[in-house]
């Protein structure tokens, strides 16, 4: 046994070097998907100006002499590093390069009211990194990492001592936030950890072997885990920094079976190795169909659009097979050679108590479930899909400062764009140029548009007409105009931008729903000279996500419940157990997430993962109660009673453990991490309640009646 987990270990740790360690908030996309397709052809087509930006405030104005001087003096400085490329932005204008040759006299540079705010307290510098050093650092992240902190330590040592704040915004810096995001929360995950361990040994397992042989069996399946994630390539995220925390909570809690049954039956009488057999038998079948519960439960987040939720039920689900198989090999093993007197350390037999009391008042009960699940239902129907990516840090996170910085001087950073290309893929001419026109003068009616951009801007500027255009356009480069960021090389496509408000991922749906409405209706008088694509955004990608993911969500956690009550009236040999188990496990994520729209929740990427993977976590309970509680042959309340007073301590101790262990989520500076952490805490506790208070009345009044009868 040990020669082959030693052979799984080595060949999972040879696999090390193939993990993907990048970070980039892309990921959260499928590479096949149509629209992260169309996104990076856009990218691919035009000149983007939002890898990079550096925001510069300052109390006076950047177009005085002194404040341009000053801007020159930093520029030469930062030039000097080797990781910059290129430099535009306000600059161009202050030191004379901005292609304004053909711009009229009296005409202002379509691009100034970009990079300059109409104040003057703020500018905008488009830096450009040159990637050379990046194959010195194992990941790009970690490169990009060192440019950022040199370029940001650099910028402040130069401005603060003139009263000039600086911020970063665009694609890099959210990355390099996001990166670090991610080295937060392993930073407390782990320690964090090691101490509810700690916690659960010092106050419940007191055995220095059980307690070594779970760390152990915690670090296999890690290491497998990773060793898979490896080999299998999957797509990491900072989601995935969760997994661990899972792993080793699901791994303690099913350990706590094996271990409580084993001091109970030693507090007996039994003798060390009777105790052990005892223990995995009545253990085994319950330990066997709650890790087939949690592997389904976890193998629905595959069906997740998202690549790094795909990864995350599959390396979870993957460890929970490994934590069965080692619960009842390497986990018994060690346990033989365990003291086989136990120090009694805390229980919770009082629960069985709380049981009873309630079980008293049956009426009481099932008319106070009823009215609050009728409550919750109301309440869940009004939930929103509420998603935003900028959300999903914390809001003294500095690129959210910048975002915000972005909206106040400028338009913003939440961009649209829209390509508009001749259908027989020819150089644009005046019917594309035409219905840009047009185009941009629908979406300045939208409220939700602050600006629109396009090639008409420069036309106006230069003050030609279009056939003019035509004839300047032939003799000239792209890059030579000055347009690459509105035309492609090839002149073919020309790109319209948006500056949107910050919306949520339902109002970007029904906003492209309404400009898709009037491109249907005004493209049918171009049907074969105009194309214009779908709207491409990261936001908008984020959006469709978030919708897709929560639907197949949904769809997953209702087949994994109806999977769940089948599995019970099979097991049990009645339809009654079905409907219990199906209520008992169904109410908990009723009422938690009634809660959560109540204190004005909403569905979001973590939220949604919550229905994935829940249920199949806390089936395991209901397993454990369910398949220990007397057949038809012992029913009698007696039986009843004394089932639950072997088991329900033991659920109360694994509800502490996942409580405590998914808690540590909270920690996170992540959003969907701290979503996914709290409404898991939330179900498991509402439904260890169920299984407490509810479970006794439904046993005697469905099984222990119908049997008297």
């Amino acid at each position: 046994m040990f020669m082959l987990i030693a052979a799984l270990l080595l060949l999972s740790v040879m696999g090390f070097a193939r993990l993907n360690l990048e970070l980039d908030f892309n990921d959260y996309f499928a590479p096949s998907d149509p629209r992260f397709v169309a996104f990076n052809s856009m990218m691919d087509k035009f000149e983007r100006h939002d890898q990079l930006w550096l925001l510069l405030e300052t109390p006076k104005d950047w177009r005085d002499k002194e404040s341009k001087a000053q801007l020159i003096d930093f520029l030469g400085k930062i030039k000097a590093n080797q990781d910059i490329n290129s430099i535009q932005g306000y600059n161009q204008f202050v030191q004379g390069t901005a292609k304004q040759d053909k711009i009229l006299a009296y005409k202002s540079h379509p691009r100034l009211p970009s990079v300059l705010s109409a104040n003057g307290h703020a500018m905008l510098l488009k830096l450009q990194l040159n990637r050379h050093r990046a194959q010195e650092f194992n990941t790009q992240s970690l490169w990009l990492d060192d440019v950022l902190q040199k370029v940001d330590r650099d910028s402040r040592e130069y401005w603060l001592p003139l009263g000039v704040n600086t911020y970063f915004n665009g694609t890099h810096a959210l990355n390099w936030q996001y990166a670090k995001v991610l080295g937060h929360d392993l930073s407390w995950f782990a320690p964090a950890l090691l101490g509810i361990i700690f916690l659960m040994a010092a106050l419940f397992i007191r055995q220095a072997l059980w307690i070594f042989a779970i760390c152990i069996n915690s670090g296999i399946a890690l290491v497998l885990s990773m060793g898979l994630a490896a080999w299998l390539k999957l797509t990491l995220a900072a989601i995935t920094a969760f997994v661990p925390v899972i792993i080793v909570t699901l791994g303690l809690a099913y350990a706590s079976h094996l271990y409580f049954g084993w001091r109970a039956e030693i507090n007996r009488g039994q003798t060390h190795q009777q105790a052990l057999r005892y223990t995995v038998k009545v253990n085994q079948a319950p330990l066997f169909y709650s890790t087939i519960t949690t592997i389904f439960g976890f193998s629905l987040l595959m069906f997740s659009p998202s690549p790094p939720i795909q990864s995350f039920g599959l390396l979870v689900a993957f460890a929970v097979l490994c934590n069965y198989v080692l619960s009842l090999t390497s986990l018994i093993f060690f346990a033989k050679h365990s003291k086989a007197s136990v120090s009694k350390g805390l229980d919770f037999s009082g629960v069985v108590a709380i049981a009873r009391y309630n079980a008293k008042r049956p009426r009481a009960v099932m008319m106070g479930i009823v009215l609050f699940s009728a409550f919750a239902l109301v309440s869940v129907s009004k939930l929103t899909l509420n998603d935003d990516p900028l959300s999903y840090f914390e809001s003294t996170n500095p690129f959210i400062v910048s975002s915000q910085k972005m909206a106040q001087y400028f338009s913003g950073i939440n961009l649209q764009h829209y390509v508009v290309a001749s259908a027989d893929n020819k150089q644009i001419a005046k019917a594309e140029i035409s219905f840009v026109y047009r185009f941009s003068r629908f979406l300045k009616r939208q409220p939700q548009v602050v600006k629109v951009q396009h090639i008409g801007d420069w036309i106006k500027s230069v003050g030609v007409g279009q056939n003019q255009f035509k004839q300047i356009l032939a003799k000239n480069t792209v890059v030579e105009l000055g347009l690459a960021s509105e035309l492609s090389a090839d002149k073919q496509s020309s790109l319209v931008t948006l500056y949107l408000q910050p919306m949520t991922a339902m109002e970007l749906i029904a906003f492209e729903q309404r400009v898709a409405d009037w491109l249907a209706e005004h493209l049918l008088e171009h049907p074969a000279e105009i194309r214009v694509s779908p709207p491409i955004a990261s936001n908008l990608l984020f959006a469709h996500l978030s919708v897709d993911n929560a639907n197949n969500m949904l769809l997953s956690f209702a087949i994994a419940l109806v999977a769940l009550a089948i599995l019970l009236s099979i097991l049990k040999g009645s339809l009654l157990f079905g409907l219990m188990g199906l209520l008992l496990n169904f109410l908990p994520l009723l009422w938690v997430f009634a809660l959560w729209q109540i204190n004005g929740g909403f569905i979001s990427l973590g939220t949604a993962v919550v229905l994935g993977m829940m249920l199949g976590i806390i089936v395991d309970d209901t397993l454990h109660l369910m398949l220990k509680l007397p057949d038809q042959v012992q029913l009698s309340e007696t039986c009843m009673w004394d089932c639950l007073h072997k088991v329900l301590p033991v659920i109360s101790f694994t509800t502490l453990t996942i409580a405590l262990g998914f808690s540590i989520g909270l920690l996170s500076a992540f959003s969907p991490i701290v979503q996914l952490s709290l409404l898991s805490c939330l179900v498991v506790i509402f439904a260890w309640g169920f299984d407490v208070l509810m479970l006794p009345v439904l046993y005697r009044r469905w099984i222990l009646r119908k049997a008297e009868r």
